[in-house]
């Protein structure tokens, strides 16, 4: 009595939706106050990181949403600059002092999205992992 071959990663799909629509609102906040002010995320190149980081987690949005193994390239493709940002700036903040915005005055907004990545990744490697067991063997 198994589900249909897929069914046990849409648990994991939807959690990775949910996650990644926090880091859209954090990251659209940011892009927003950018948008207005011009100061509110530092530049990559002449790029607001927060564009970035906004672009990259709705990708990762959309990735949770599409079906095949076009879905895994396109996470991967949109997980791994949102985790490299954040865990640069995050220990660029730590050594150098405030680089990332701060979230309710006092946590830097670049650790946020570090622990908000490694759940995010965790997730979609547990679907992965159940995945795996649910297909059936072949001979």
């Amino acid at each position: 009595d198994r589900q249909p071959q897929g069914a046990e990663t849409m648990n994991h799909r939807f959690l990775i939706a949910i996650l990644s629509l926090f880091g859209l609102i954090a990251a659209g906040q940011l892009t927003g106050a950018e948008l207005a002010k011009g100061n509110a995320c530092p530049d990559l190149g002449g790029v607001p990181a927060c564009y970035l980081v906004f672009g990259a987690y709705g990708l990762i949005f959309v990735s949770a949403l599409m079906t095949g193994w076009l879905r895994h390239v396109l996470f991967l493709a949109s997980w791994l600059p949102v985790f490299a940002l954040a865990l640069i700036a995050s220990g660029l903040d730590l050594a150098a002092g405030p680089v990332c915005p701060r979230a309710f005055a006092v946590v830097p907004q670049c650790f946020l999205s570090l622990a908000l990545a490694v759940a995010i990744v965790w997730v979609w490697i547990l679907g992965l992992r159940s995945w795996q067991r649910a297909r059936p063997l072949r001979s």
